[in-house]
């Protein structure tokens, strides 16, 4: 079971030094909604960007490689901190005005300066001169490295964090994790409901509507193009303002239940564990799904930013993070490997036949055959299917049949003319 922000043993610690250092190995919206995420960038990546993904991922698009952090977290749980963006409670009040809000964000180890970090990094590599969020992956996770190839992963992996709503959350409900709702019948945190119930729900319910090709561009070709003239002006602005897009959301609906209006933080929030009804959920998916197309959309720009230029090319394949689903991918296809080599010995140590290499049966066979089948081909071929032509044919035929010179012979021939 995966542990929460500071449940790891840091009790003694102040509960945003536990959020520093205990944040939650969870993913932001689980597998499957990541795997849309992706789905939705490829439609909105220039073939120039895709090509060179398909180069720097060893043959992987986007929506393959989309909820690998994640996989990274299970193994080296410290990189959980680059993955939420924890506002401080105790300085802004919750859902204040957030745009004022204070992040905990100690050694740049938070959800934006990773973001930035991590863009920053790779556009160095391809040469480009710029400033960004230097982090120390020491104070990450000891021992810990990132390629350029990992780096874009986890560029993917984290544009998608940035749009679960609960991510961006406060410090005083533990970002959604201590607000207990219950949906058909289950009980599970606020957090949880954001991060899979709601993408469970859909793809249960809903699975044509999942599997019918929603995750486009086109869902939400508005917001792309707003969103392309905003990163015009400056990749740091655009980050910064969809931060606070997301934690408008996370404000204005992921924290208020809609049927009520109420707000599930703070004075006059509903006794716990608050129902949610089938109306909330349907509101509520709608801007689930919102998210999970501007998250792939805004994926694309930082992409086809990174990817779409010859300086690209700089940029190295292969991984230093190996996770344990690598270890047992690797596992995997080495079991393969066995079973392929194990067959391929079978097959040579079979006996192979030394008689003559034709059979005169067989050569006889396909000679009746071919008797019967090269004539009807050419009748086809030269007068088509038809069977008033072959009869006219047979006719013509017996029109001309040698006469006789037996008197049998001539009297038949007298009949016919009769």
């Amino acid at each position: 079971m995966r542990h929460r922000p500071g449940a790891d043993g840091h009790a003694g610690l102040p509960r945003l030094a536990c959020l520093a250092v205990g944040l939650t190995v969870a993913t932001a919206f689980d597998n499957e909604a990541h795997d849309a995420i992706g789905q939705t960038a490829a439609s909105g990546m220039d073939q120039e960007a895709i090509k060179n993904v398909k180069r720097l991922l060893d043959g992987q698009d986007v929506s393959d490689v989309a909820a690998w952090g994640h996989q990274a977290d299970d193994t080296f749980p410290g990189l959980a901190r680059l993955h939420f963006q924890v506002h401080d409670s105790s300085v802004q009040p919750h859902c204040g005005n957030f745009k004022e809000a204070v992040p905990s964000c100690k050694d740049d180890i938070c959800l934006l300066q990773a973001i930035k970090h991590f863009y920053g990094k790779v556009l160095k590599d391809e040469g480009r001169s710029i400033v960004y969020p230097e982090i120390d992956y020491e104070k990450v996770e000891k021992g810990i490295k990132f390629t350029d190839a990992d780096s874009v992963k986890m560029l993917i992996n984290l544009m998608g964090d940035l749009h679960q709503p609960l991510h961006v959350g406060y410090s005083s409900d533990d970002n959604g994790h201590e607000v207990q709702v219950k949906f058909n019948g289950k009980q599970m945190s606020l957090y949880e409901f954001w991060d899979k119930a709601i993408s469970e729900e859909v793809r249960t319910k809903e699975s044509g509507f999942w599997y019918g090709g929603w995750t486009h561009i086109r869902a939400v070709q508005s917001e792309f193009e707003k969103d392309k003239e905003l990163w015009k002006k400056g990749s740091g602005y655009a980050f910064d303002a969809w931060l606070e897009d997301t934690m408008a959301f996370a404000c204005k609906t992921a924290y208020v239940l809609p049927s009520t209006g109420k707000k599930l933080v703070g004075e006059g929030a509903p006794t716990q564990p608050i129902e949610i009804s089938a109306a909330d959920y349907r509101q509520w998916k709608e801007g689930w799904l919102r998210q999970i197309l501007l998250a792939g959309a805004r994926t694309a720009i930082v992409l086809n930013d990174i990817l779409d230029v010859k300086a690209a090319a700089k940029l190295k394949t292969g991984s230093a993070v190996n996770t344990d689903a690598d270890k047992d991918k690797a596992k995997e296809q080495l079991e393969w490997d066995k079973e392929r080599e194990k067959m391929q010995k079978a097959e040579a140590a079979r006996p192979r036949s030394s008689g003559p290499w034709f059979n005169p049966h067989v050569l006889f066979k396909n000679m009746v055959i071919a008797a019967f089948t090269v004539p009807l081909f050419l009748a086809f071929v030269n007068h088509g299917m038809n069977p008033q032509v072959y009869y006219e044919l047979a006719m013509g035929w017996l029109d001309t049949e040698p006469k006789a010179t037996d008197a049998g012979a001539m009297g038949r021939a007298g009949k016919r003319t009769l």
